[in-house]
């Protein structure tokens, strides 16, 4: 619809004008006035044409070298002239009851236009707020993986420090028990050594009183005889 509008602006634009047809049509027939011969009919001039005095138009034509015949011939030429050519432009114009159809198709028209731009725009802002709000989904469908993914991380990775602790106490456990063993061993192993030492330290007391007993024994006896 209003592609054809649109073209009929367009081929209303590309016509002549009443002003183009009426120079054209008034050319051809002069040209014709020229080649009416003297004795043509001579009746009245016609004077449809209004505001316009054809007698004195005829008389001036006379004065100027034409032929009453020929200037009679102008006259009517001319009058055809007008006549067609406000045929012609009384054509082209529109009465009111039209214009008021056109200007009233042209508001509905524009009308119709104003509605599809509104319902495009509308379109286009639903599209928006549907794409908007699948984005937001997506969005919000990443955050939640993405907290899913940095909770079971966090999980694994406690769980890790966990295990971690466990082997830590287990070895510490481990190490001192070892340690507590090394000692126990090397605490007996003193015991061990003492009690050795006491039984060195006995054996050379025993030894020692034997010895002094035997050298008194033998002064006592070399005292005693001699």
């Amino acid at each position: 619809m209003l592609y054809a509008f649109y073209k009929s602006i367009l081929h209303f634009g590309a016509r002549p004008s009443a002003c183009q047809i009426l120079r054209q049509r008034s050319f051809h027939a002069v040209s014709r006035v020229q080649q009416v011969p003297p004795g043509t009919n001579q009746k009245r001039i016609r004077n449809a044409m209004p505001f316009f005095d054809a007698d004195r138009f005829a008389r001036l034509l006379e004065r100027e070298g034409f032929s009453s015949g020929q200037a009679r011939a102008v006259i009517n030429s001319l009058d055809d002239v007008v006549d067609e050519s406000t045929t012609i432009v009384t054509a082209d114009l529109v009465s009111k009851a039209d214009q008021e159809r056109t200007i009233k198709q042209y508001k509905e028209d524009f009308a119709r236009l104003k509605n599809e731009i509104q319902q495009m725009e509308g379109r286009d802002v639903a599209e928006v707020k549907t794409a908007n709000e699948r984005l937001k989904s997506e969005i919000e469908k990443l955050r939640k993986q993405l907290q899913e993914e940095i909770t079971r991380s966090q999980a694994g990775v406690r769980l890790d420090l966990n295990l971690e602790k466990g082997r830590i106490r287990d070895e510490t456990i481990e190490q001192h028990e070892r340690l507590r063993k090394t000692d126990d061993k090397i605490e007996n192993e003193i015991q061990t050594l003492r009690r050795q030492m006491e039984g060195i330290k006995l054996q050379i007391l025993q030894y020692m009183i034997g010895t002094i007993t035997a050298a008194g024994t033998l002064v006592l006896t070399y005292i005693h005889f001699f």
